[in-house]
């Protein structure tokens, strides 16, 4: 009797099971046909932002995207690959038929390596640990992207596909530079010992030029700068004048003469956008930090839109660590004049987006003041702890700072038309030169950030901004007051202990009751 129960129960079984299978590859059909993505990181670094999308959707021609990836690659690289196909899928979605991808698994042949090299794509080494062995392989991880124009390829290559956590913006930033039939042009300006800065990324979105400025009154304006003014052609037409959308002026160490000023000022007045970055004061490196005035005149522009470079230099107990050698030691502290701006004292602006924390170092304070025709606005400050040095400097890591009776003080600041209908340009006005050397760069990336972002805003490309700061990763802890700090001292060396006590005395006055 029990015997065709049991086949009953196992044909059953059976078919439950054929169902669930047949459920489970219509799921995983239909999920291939209709992908469904959850990005559950705080930037949403695998979720293609507003602005890609907008960029991706008005593209100007048809994008060819060729990847070039081995066979055989590590785990690692494997399945950065698979991450990549995905977020190739999506921004294919929203383009349609104007952005066409290709994979390609080149051989590592002689033939191969150089021609791959030729695009801007080098052989690279990868580390394998296969089978308890250490194997090191030859192969390919990078892609080229091209576009035609008028005729014209224009091509980018990613050489190595470092991250995906900074994919979107290097494929972002290199179809929209290789896509567009026109380049906005910012300019830089020199003749007067300016700071000089290499920034890759600002040459994939704009035409990038040094400029001079002519003050003879037929051709006054600016011309394309070798970097020999002494040596420049007095031939006028050999000069090659341009338009810049947006002039930058980074610590200058001489004057701007009056008539250079006057020429700038009305470069503002029809449109155009300055940022200057200069600082007063500026330590001798070569000389124990000794401060050197620095008297470029700048202010006689600046102070024409509210805005004044003080004479003084800021230190604050928001701070970044200075490394330097003491002996044969090397020695990392907090430096008060490494002024470290944080979150809480930005003004909300398109180039902050996404940024935790800026790095000033050895910068003058801003003061600003009314304008009739610009609204002029502090954009980035200090804590209010913060200090002018203005005599007796002493900068040196080792000396004792107080901050009692600081003040918040300005460090960025703009000046933009009160008229929204005008067609007047925007200052800005940053009180540090150094906080974008290629020396500091190295351990402040967010200034580079900042500053990529403050460009693209004021040079009509605000999207760039927005998607380069998905990848920010900076947290700075907030600043406390030394009462907080001995208040969390006292909870992590006692509370353990305390909550182990409490929870002891509850469980023998629980044994004791059921005991009775």
């Amino acid at each position: 009797m029990s015997t065709p129960i049991n086949k009953k129960i196992l044909n059953s079984g059976i078919s439950s099971v054929l169902i669930f299978l047949a459920f489970l590859i219509a799921i995983n059909f239909l999920a291939s046909q209709n992908p469904v993505y959850f990005d559950l990181t705080e930037e949403k670094i695998y979720t293609t932002s507003d602005a890609s999308k907008d960029i991706l959707k008005n593209l100007e021609s048809e994008v060819n995207v060729n990847f070039y990836i081995s066979k055989d690659l590590p785990q690692s690289v494997t399945s950065t690959k698979m991450q990549l196909v995905d977020l190739m899928n999506q921004y294919q979605d929203v383009t349609g038929s104007k952005l066409k991808v290709f994979y390609n698994e080149p051989e590592n042949t002689p033939e191969k390596v150089q021609e791959l090299a030729e695009i801007g794509i080098p052989q690279i080494q990868f580390n394998v640990i296969e089978k308890d062995k250490y194997e090191v392989r030859q192969g390919f991880f990078g892609v080229e992207i091209t576009s035609e124009i008028n005729g014209e390829i224009k091509r980018e290559a990613i050489p190595v596909i470092q991250s995906i956590d900074s994919w979107e913006y290097d494929f972002i930033s290199a179809v929209y530079s290789i896509s567009r039939e026109n380049e906005e042009t910012v300019a830089f300006l020199k003749g007067h010992f300016e700071r000089n800065i290499q920034l890759q990324d600002l040459q994939k979105s704009y035409k990038i030029v040094d400029v001079e400025i002519e003050t003879e009154e037929e051709n006054k304006g600016f011309f394309i700068s070798d970097g020999k003014a002494e040596e420049t052609s007095e031939i006028e037409n050999e000069k090659e004048f341009v338009y810049p959308v947006t002039l930058i002026i980074i610590g200058p160490v001489e004057k701007i003469s009056t008539e250079e000023i006057a020429i700038i000022d009305e470069f503002i007045s029809n449109g155009g956008n300055v940022i200057v970055a200069s600082e007063s004061v500026a330590p001798d490196l070569q000389q124990n930090l000794s401060p050197i005035p620095i008297e470029n005149n700048i202010n006689e522009l600046t102070e024409k839109y509210g805005i004044k470079i003080n004479s003084d230099l800021i230190y604050d107990r928001s701070n970044s660590n200075i490394t330097y050698q003491q002996g044969f030691f090397s020695v990392s502290k907090a430096y008060p004049f490494w002024v470290k701006a944080l979150q809480d004292n930005f003004q909300e602006h398109p180039s902050l987006s996404g940024i935790q924390s800026v790095v000033f170092p050895w910068a003058s304070s801003l003061s600003i003041s009314d304008n009739e025709e610009y609204c002029v606005k502090s954009m980035i400050s200090s804590t209010n702890q913060a200090k002018g040095m203005s005599d007796n400097y002493d900068l040196l890591p080792d000396s004792t700072f107080s901050f009692s009776g600081g003040s918040k003080k300005t460090i960025v600041a703009f000046a933009e038309p009160k008229d929204e209908n005008s067609n007047k340009g925007t200052l800005f006005v940053i009180g540090d030169s150094d906080f974008i050397s290629p020396e500091f760069l190295k351990q402040a990336s967010n200034n580079e950030t900042f500053f990529m972002n403050l460009v693209d805003s004021v040079s009509n490309s605000v999207n760039l901004a927005s998607i380069r700061s998905k990848n920010i990763i900076d947290r700075p802890l907030k600043e406390l007051e030394e009462s907080e700090k001995n208040y969390w001292k006292f909870i992590s060396i006692f509370g353990a202990a305390i909550l182990i006590n409490i929870y002891g005395i509850l469980r023998i006055t629980k044994r004791k009751k059921i005991n009775k």
